[in-house]
């Protein structure tokens, strides 16, 4: 298989367990950078705690933050952007904080913004090394994605209240203890599809890796999509072809051994 497009997940993917791109996976990148072939990122992260691994891989590359909520091109222009009423984020945070009693992060654009701030919001803040704002939605006209992070017994429970009561949104878990929420035309398949045609690109000439639910999508569209070795049990089982974990540079072996099989 001749590939033309790499997308990569970034938590679990490209980063290993300590959060960091190996210099095996960097060097990979920028020789694909080199052939003219895009590795582009595609993660739940907001575009700012997305800027950093572009500077840090030393590529220019379209981006895709909020999962497919919002598109940025190589010159991190915004191409696209999806969201949910102010007022849809209103009834959610409502419900949320009357049944549940648990912080609730926004994301707007480029804004990370929380009612209150406990030890899951400061553990998210070390790894995307970003600081949340003071909630204000003042100005707002749309909501990229709520956050709520909490024990997993409690997240289940959430994630089955929420589904019941409301619609026309997409409620997942992206870990066993976060739990996301966007509108439901969003997810990383329709963004690789969005970017394929604007650049002009067969979809059975991508490559994407990933390792949790949100990534599944992704990974059944592209003409082959990779489960890391670390993934969810449940990414594993549903996704064919595996690679090496993320703390084994399973990115670059798979592109190196596994792409032309």
């Amino acid at each position: 298989m001749t590939y033309k497009c790499v997308f990569s997940d970034i938590d679990g993917t490209l980063l290993n367990s300590k959060h960091q791109i190996s210099e095996k996976t960097k060097k990979k990148v920028q020789q694909l950078a080199i052939q003219n072939i895009p590795f582009i990122l595609v993660s739940a992260r907001m575009p700012k705690g997305m800027h950093y691994f572009l500077d840090e891989l030393q590529i220019k590359a379209p981006m895709v933050s909020y999962s497919g909520g919002l598109i940025l091109d190589e010159n991190q222009k915004v191409i696209y952007s999806k969201g949910f009423s102010v007022e849809m984020a209103k009834r959610l945070y409502k419900y949320i904080k009357y049944y549940y009693q648990i912080p609730v992060s926004f994301y707007v654009e480029n804004h990370w913004m929380v009612d209150e701030i406990d030890e899951g919001i400061e553990e998210e803040s070390i790894i995307t090394g970003l600081k949340p704002e003071k909630l204000d939605l003042n100005g707002v006209k749309k909501v990229h994605k709520l956050l709520v992070i909490a024990e997993a017994g409690i997240v289940d429970r959430l994630e089955m209240s929420l589904k019941e009561k409301f619609s026309g949104l997409k409620i997942y878990k992206s870990k066993d203890t976060y739990l996301e929420i966007m509108d439901e035309s969003v997810s990383k398949s329709s963004a690789i599809q969005f970017l394929c045609d604007k650049m002009k690109i067969d979809l059975h000439q991508t490559v994407s890796f990933g390792d949790n639910y949100n990534d599944l999508d992704m990974l059944l569209l592209t003409g082959k999509g990779f489960a890391m070795a670390n993934g969810a049990q449940g990414v594993l089982e549903s996704i064919p072809t595996h690679t090496l974990s993320n703390d084994e540079d399973g990115i670059v072996y798979a592109l190196d051994n596994l792409v032309g099989e």
